[in-house]
This record gives C-alpha cells, structure tokens and sequence, in this order.
C-alpha cells in the first residue's frame, strides 16, 4: 500500500480508539495487514528507479498522506496520539528504507524481507482500486459503524 494509505489507515484507528495502549498496536499492526491485500505502491520496480526517484517519490507519498489524515483527523483526534498513530502506520516501510536506498543489510533487510514475502501484488489501474476500496472500507467501518 501506499504511505497515503497506511496513514489514512492508522489515523482512522486512532479517530475511533480514544485508549492509546488499544490503537497504537493496532496502527502498527494494520501495515503487515494491509499489505496483504493485492495493492500497487511506489515502492514497486525500486531496482530499477534511480535512488532519486525513490526517495523522492517515497517523500512525497509520506508527506502527502500525513497532510491528507492531519486534515481530515487533526480536529478529532488528540495530536501527539494521531502522529503516533500515523508514524507506527507507517514505520514497517520507514525501517525498509535504508536497504532499499544505501544497501545497508542489518537489520533493515529483515524489515524488507517480510514485507517482500507478504505484499499482495496488483497492478495499475487495478491496484489503486483495491487499494482505495480497501482503505475506504477500513476508514468507513473505523469511524461511522460504531
């Protein structure tokens, strides 16, 4: 999925779950299970992008989709316990980042490794889709079915 994804997702858990010790494991657990799910990312043919672009289009999608979940769930939601949130949403991808950009093996390859092996795969256009269908569903069950 994408960072957009995986942010909108850990915001929408810490808008429903008010106890922090309850939607903090949550939003880092919903990464692996997201992935999961056959999705396109950025991340995808990162062999042979040039590091730029990966960093670059990395950023980009992360700074994005923090801005898109502070706007919908910064006036709902505690702040320090929304950018947790986000940022454990997230971290499953920010620790495989040192690998995929410089190379180095330990222990961010591990990080890498799981993610390889879990990431359901899908691709343009039908990978947005399931992943926008999929982050809706999420978002909409989170905060209106309660």
């Amino acid at each position: 999925m994408t960072a957009t994804a995986h942010a909108l997702v850990g915001g929408a858990i810490a808008a429903s779950i008010s106890n922090p010790a309850i939607g903090l494991p949550l939003a880092a657990a919903s990464h692996p299970l997201l992935d999961m799910i056959p999705h396109w990312d950025f991340g995808w043919g990162w062999r042979k992008k040039s590091k730029a672009l990966l960093f670059t289009q990395s950023i980009f999608d992360l700074v994005f989709g923090v801005a898109v979940t502070l706007l919908i769930f910064g006036k709902v939601t505690d702040l320090t316990y929304l950018l947790f949130a986000i940022f454990l949403s997230e971290v499953w991808d920010i620790l495989q980042m040192p690998y995929l950009l410089w190379g180095w093996k330990f222990p961010f390859y591990i990080f890498y490794k799981i993610q390889h092996e879990i990431n359901g795969k899908a691709r343009l256009p039908w990978g947005i889709l399931t992943q926008a269908a999929t982050v809706g569903g999420v978002v909409f069950a989170l905060r209106f079915a309660h």
